[in-house]
């Protein structure tokens, strides 16, 4: 199964994989309903197939040979998560979790949530639900401690089964980049989102930041040492930290928190 936001980037994955030869079909609210029952219906029947879906997909799904999850996209929560997750290996046997996230997935759901119709105490606790489910991806221990820890349960050892524990994570004191990339934000004003605020860092000589007279700051090319991936990196263990809020009324800009 592989999950994806939004119903169009569905049928881009599903016909991304039917070209690279893998019988992927699509699955989504906005599909006909006797389409949808049939691919439901297929997946459900037929081995071999793969199903890119919405979270409209799996409510009451049991199929037990499924090898296999992805998420494509950031789950909204660490509820959603576990329960798409656990689509897998229901018959007992080895099965894998997968997921790539980037900040964007989080200003995308926040904005959402803030363009939806709840009240505000449920857009609070579903705020919230989201920055735990950002802070278990950039986990850099036992991702199954973290996980049972945040539904109150308690295990002892690690798992030795997640890939934090397969493959040790690399960590590094990261002091200085994060005064560094604190400052970029404070420095530029408050008013950019990550991409931005990188190419500052690195020193990149845009038309934007020339305009903004940006090059002069202090902040300017101090960052030269990371490459994009690793800034992009540390901004997110800030936004996960709760040293950095990410405004999605102001397109995404980084400000700093009370914190």
């Amino acid at each position: 199964i592989v999950y994806c936001l939004s119903r169009n980037k569905v049928d881009e994955t599903a016909e991304w994989l039917r070209t690279k030869g893998v019988n992927a079909l699509a699955y989504h609210a906005g599909m006909a309903s006797d389409l949808r029952q049939n691919h439901q219906h297929r997946f459900l029947m037929e081995d071999g197939l793969v199903i890119v879906a919405t979270i409209a997909f799996g409510m009451g799904i049991d199929k037990p040979n499924v090898r296999f999850v992805a998420h494509l996209d950031l789950p909204k929560s660490v509820e959603a998560y576990y329960q798409e997750t656990g689509r897998a290996g229901r018959d007992g046997l080895p099965a894998n979790a997968w997921m790539a996230y980037g900040l964007q997935d989080v200003i995308t759901l926040r904005r959402m949530l803030a363009d939806s119709s709840a009240d505000e105490a449920h857009k609070r606790l579903e705020m919230h639900k989201l920055d735990a489910m950002l802070a278990l991806c950039e986990q850099v221990h036992c991702r199954r401690q973290a996980l049972l820890n945040y539904f109150g349960d308690h295990l002892e050892q690690p798992c030795n089964n997640c890939d934090t524990c397969l493959e040790t994570v690399q960590t590094w004191d990261g002091t200085l980049v994060a005064q560094q990339a604190l400052s970029c934000i404070y420095r530029t004003g408050q008013r950019f989102g990550v991409g931005y605020l990188i190419d500052v860092l690195r020193g990149k000589l845009t038309e934007r930041i020339i305009s903004s007279a940006h090059d002069k700051q202090s902040t300017f090319g101090i960052g030269k040492e990371l490459d994009e991936q690793q800034w992009s990196s540390v901004f997110r263990q800030l936004v996960a930290r709760g040293l950095v809020a990410v405004n999605f009324d102001h397109f995404g800009v980084l400000q700093l928190t009370d914190a």
